[in-house]
């Protein structure tokens, strides 16, 4: 549907009025003057303006300029008194076509639809905004691109190819240019341009692209900072390793930071002599990082257990490459680590029986305890079945937890499950636990975090 806004005094203007209206897809707006216009306009934008200037009634030549300045894409028909107006002068105004008095309402309406044609040259989606421009400006274009981009528009101005001016919201010029071009996601509109708007960018395009997308970089930098900022810091802890040995099970991938490597390493863990040292396998390839690896070598080990982010400094204290490529690190006297998880959990071995509603009973074994749920293993022998769990599944546990000397109930409901042929994992969330036996498990998951890394 276009939208053709009428401007002036219209009386006595009825077949011409008369002659648009019988155009197909077309709504009409009327408005007496200038002031009206800006009004109808700042509502609701127009595809087409035909201004009356025939007489010397409201709209005069002045008014016409300013709204042909605000509206540069906007194309814009005049009717003109040659008595009153000279062609040349109202086109310098921005006016597309100028008609004289009396004008034919037939060639009226051919110069509309004309103009309509040639003013909206379609849509465009998918192309990048710089790309869009660059491709203009090797065909010496003349257009207005209309942005859209959810609930913001803006305006480019172009002419021969060349970005002229620019507008986005609060922003003009470079600063709106600089904007529009990032953009993603758009929709461009490529409409008229009368040419109506002065050159106040002066940059060439390349040198508009590079600065937009520099700025670009900074804004998401900045936004990414910020964003590290709001999130939670995770509280280090700190726990000695003396007498104990560290739960890094054999097969664990680790990660090794070394000063002169700006990249963290994979490793696999082989073998550890607590209070000594670790064994691990070296990083391939190891033509890369061989250098780095000289005896004395400061090292930063990272791995994760059991939902904490573990690391400790340690020292290279060899490198062997017979009968296989290994590293033996230092043994750490402190680890160092951050809970990943809303809730302290540990591995644990507790025979339970699973009841389902109105279903058959389990044997299973929990493995793994917090606050707030656990781990539950089903393990099937001979031919028989997996139970069927489903996700939010409601169940009762019995167990005996450690420190209490009676079974206890605990009701959960599935959360994930995890099956192999012979076995299924069940994550469940309690539901109701009661106080002491919350406060049963966090006391046990303490009294055991000396001993978990």
């Amino acid at each position: 549907m276009n939208s053709i806004l009428l401007i002036g005094n219209l009386d006595g203007q009825d077949a011409l009025v008369k002659a648009v209206s019988s155009l197909p897809d077309i709504s009409l707006t009327k408005t007496e003057d200038e002031q009206g216009a800006r009004i109808n306009l700042a509502a609701s934008d127009a595809s087409l303006m035909i201004c009356n200037l025939t007489d010397d009634g409201p709209v005069r030549l002045e008014n016409l300029a300013k709204i042909t300045r605000k509206y540069p894409h906007i194309p814009t028909i005049a009717t003109l008194n040659p008595d009153h107006f000279q062609v040349p002068e109202v086109m310098k105004t921005g006016a597309s076509v100028c008609l004289c008095h009396p004008v034919d309402p037939g060639e009226l309406v051919n110069q509309v639809v004309k103009v309509l044609e040639e003013s909206t040259s379609g849509s465009v989606r998918g192309i990048p905004i710089h790309s869009l421009l660059q491709m203009l400006e090797s065909e010496e274009k003349t257009c207005t691109l209309r942005i859209s981009k959810k609930d913001e528009t803006g305006l480019i101005f172009i002419r021969k190819g060349v970005v002229i001016a620019a507008e986005a919201g609060e922003l003009a010029n470079e600063d709106a240019i600089y904007d529009l071009i990032t953009w993603e996601n758009s929709e461009v509109e490529l409409l008229h341009f009368n040419s109506q708007r002065a050159k106040t960018i002066k940059k060439p395009l390349i040198s508009l692209i590079m600065e937009a997308f520099r700025l670009k970089d900074e804004r998401d930098s900045l936004e990414e900072k910020q964003e590290l900022l709001k999130k939670p810091k995770l509280d280090l802890k700190h726990i000695s390793t003396s007498g104990s040995r560290i739960s890094l099970d054999i097969g664990a991938k680790i990660k090794l930071e070394f000063d002169e490597i700006d990249t963290p390493l994979v490793s696999t863990m082989v073998g550890m002599v607590p209070d000594q040292h670790i064994i691990v396998t070296t990083p391939q390839p190891f033509s890369i990082v061989q250098n780095a690896m000289e005896n004395e070598s400061r090292v930063i080990v990272k791995y994760v257990h059991m939902g904490r982010l573990c690391m400790f400094k340690s020292v290279l204290l060899k490198t062997i490459t017979d009968p296989s490529q290994l590293l033996f690190l230092n043994y750490p006297p402190v680890i160092h680590f951050h809970e990943l998880r809303r809730a302290k959990r540990t591995s644990i071995f507790v025979p339970c029986t699973i009841h389902l509603p109105k279903g058959p009973e389990y044997y299973g074994v929990l493995v793994d305890l917090s606050g707030l749920g656990c781990l539950c293993q089903v393990k099937i022998k001979g031919n028989a079945e997996l139970p069927a769990f489903d996700i939010d599944t409601r169940i009762q546990l019995r167990c005996l937890l450690p420190g209490l000397k009676d079974d206890q109930e605990l009701g959960g409901i599935v959360k994930n499950i995890k099956k192999t042929a012979t076995e299924i994992r069940i994550g469940i969330e309690f539901i109701g636990l009661q106080t002491y036996l919350k406060d049963v498990i966090e006391k046990y998951l303490y009294s055991v975090e000396s001993i978990s890394v």
